[in-house]
């Protein structure tokens, strides 16, 4: 073979090699193009009128369902707080005290930079010490009022 067939067999499968590549390289992009995609589909759904009203609205049932939470912890742990029991003992106290520290500082008004739902389950939780601490049977049942 001459050396000009020699390059020409290698120029081919450059080629061949370069469009295998080119496949490859094809199939592994292919998730992140799909993703890219529909990122940019959901992005301008998102923006359309109706979603914008259909994520106002879940936002206001969510905020609606913590609210009533809060609500309930408020209204036990005053409650609790009043009877002359509680105030004997001493662990109990300081139990309360946190848990009524913790549902004054939770915020009335949506802010990014506080994780909600983290503050809400430390609220959870030590209402649920000071129950298991008193022996007192409240327990608060989540309505399933809501379905999506």
């Amino acid at each position: 073979m001459t050396s000009s067939g020699i390059e020409l067999n290698r120029a081919e499968t450059d080629a061949e090699e370069g469009d295998i590549n080119d496949v490859f390289e094809d199939i592994f992009l292919t998730e992140e193009r799909i993703i890219g995609e529909h990122f940019d589909q959901g992005l301008a759904d998102g923006r359309l009128e109706e979603s914008v009203q259909e994520a106002e609205d879940y936002g206001f049932k969510k905020g609606a369902e913590i609210g009533r939470e809060i609500g309930f912890y408020t209204s036990i742990v005053n409650e609790i707080a009043s009877q002359p029991e509680t105030t004997s003992n001493e662990k109990a106290h300081s139990i309360l005290q946190e848990i009524l520290t913790a549902l004054e500082k939770y915020p009335h008004t949506n802010d990014p930079n506080i994780d909600l739902l983290h503050n809400l389950q430390q609220i959870r939780n030590k209402f649920r010490r000071l129950c298991a601490l008193l022996k007192v049977p409240f327990k608060y049942t989540q309505t399933n009022d809501l379905s999506f």
